[in-house]
């Protein structure tokens, strides 16, 4: 008896295993970018249950110099997130946009260059009914505004040995900083 028992246990943890690794990883982002709130919530959950939230402050984030000695770390780290992310779907994004700075040259720029870039993702995603890409230019204003959500799925059972990486590299990467 306790044997049959205890094989049920070990093939329902089987089960239970293969659903998890099957599962996708969901990675969103909600940003605003406007004058007096720049900030970024990051939220990742597997199976409808949160496990990483953060909201990050870019007014106050401090960006690593790229004449440091750890340029191959950030190079090592930028492949690993490429990696993930051709794995990766795109299940929807929302922006709207607006390019306003204090010179109107540099405002139409900005304004080709994003609208650009909109254009071509949502040429790329044109079978997703979840993209749209609003970008405008105001040419009396000086202040660019952004706000918008994006949501990726990864495969989980494809991105751990990545995860892992990118883990041990930030790891480095802190204690060379000390």
């Amino acid at each position: 008896m306790l044997i049959v028992l205890l094989m049920i246990i070990i093939v329902l943890f089987i089960i239970m295993l293969f659903i998890f690794l099957r599962s996708r990883v969901y990675i969103s982002l909600d940003w605003q970018w406007e004058e007096d709130d720049k900030n970024v919530q990051i939220q990742i959950s597997i199976l409808h249950i949160t496990f990483y939230q953060e909201t990050i402050d870019l007014a106050q984030l401090d960006f690593p110099s790229l004449e440091t000695d750890n340029n191959g770390d950030m190079k090592e780290m930028y492949q690993l997130v490429k990696r993930v992310l051709k794995r990766s779907k795109i299940e929807k994004i929302h922006t709207d946009t607006i390019v306003a700075t204090y010179d109107p040259s540099i405002t139409a720029y900005l304004y080709v260059s994003i609208k650009t870039l909109a254009e071509w993702i949502r040429a790329h995603y044109s079978n997703n009914e979840h993209v749209q890409l609003d970008v405008s230019a105001d040419f009396e204003q000086e202040i660019f505004q952004s706000v918008g959500e994006c949501m990726i799925s990864v495969n989980l059972s494809k991105t751990i040995k990545e995860m892992k990486k990118i883990k041990k590299l930030r790891k480095e990467s802190e204690n060379n900083g000390r």
